[in-house]
């Protein structure tokens, strides 16, 4: 995140996926997600003595979220997931990574693990220190106020998948067993294939099309930009434009 200049605004790692809010601020999206999950693939292969394949071929699902309202119910999505997904009553509980309950601005320090990168690299810091930077969002908020507004609805989403456990008469696995799950086993649940992977969260239909609509915009501009580089007309890509424009050294548009 440092080097790409990603702005991280929640975060969670769970046992076999992760979820991760980001503001892409310079366009380097893609370099970002290599570097992250290349490392942590090759990471866990030495951790654990492995030599295969780490992450699933059917690649990452990204989604924009075009209002603050859906902004705020994605990052309480990721702040959650170890609750939604029957793992542990509370978010706090949570033994892996997770950015919940960071309040926005709050930084943490985490040291380099002894068992991936070599110490006597010197590209290879000892530590480095996370931030929970603040997405654009409700600006009539301080920090304090989104703060306690995303905790609100993250105690709103536990609760409600409590009383659902309750109604069912069915039990948060635990502590206890999540230390016993081995990291070999595999999910007894199956992900449905070959279905659409969106691109929108919104649940209100007008503010999907309108998103939807964007995107086909911006896919006709990156269109004409690179007819144009193949014709040797004078071309610029549109914002957020990545690999002819990093390749070539293209011009993109300023942000909107």
């Amino acid at each position: 995140m440092l080097k790409y200049g990603v702005q991280a605004h929640s975060a969670t790692q769970m046992g076999n996926h992760h979820h991760t809010s980001i503001t892409d601020v310079h366009g380097n999206r893609p370099s970002f997600k290599n570097s992250l999950h290349s490392n942590l693939a090759r990471g866990l292969n030495a951790r654990f003595g492995r030599f295969d394949s780490v992450w699933s071929g059917a690649g990452s699902c990204d989604t924009v979220a075009p209002s603050d309202h859906e902004s705020l119910d994605d990052l309480a999505y990721a702040d959650c997931n170890p609750v939604t997904s029957g793992l542990v009553k509370w978010a706090h509980l949570w033994p892996g990574f997770s950015m919940y309950g960071w309040k926005f601005g709050e930084s943490r320090t985490f040291r380099r693990p002894d068992w991936y990168y070599d110490p006597d690299n010197a590209d290879n810091p000892e530590s480095i220190t996370l931030t929970r930077v603040r997405p654009n969002i409700f600006p009539e908020l301080d920090d304090a106020q989104l703060f306690d507004k995303l905790m609100a609805r993250c105690r709103e989403i536990q609760l409600a998948k409590q009383a659902e456990y309750k109604a069912k008469k069915c039990r948060f696995m635990g502590l206890k067993k999540l230390a016993k799950t081995k990291w070999w086993s595999r999910a007894k649940s199956w992900e449905d294939r070959f279905t659409q992977i969106p691109t929108v969260a919104a649940s209100d239909k007008t503010k999907r099309i309108a998103q939807l609509e964007r995107d086909a915009q911006w896919r006709a501009k990156y269109a004409k930009g690179r007819d144009d580089f193949k014709a040797g007309r004078p071309a610029e890509f549109p914002y957020g434009a990545y690999f002819l424009p990093k390749l070539y050294n293209l011009p993109v548009a300023k942000p909107p």
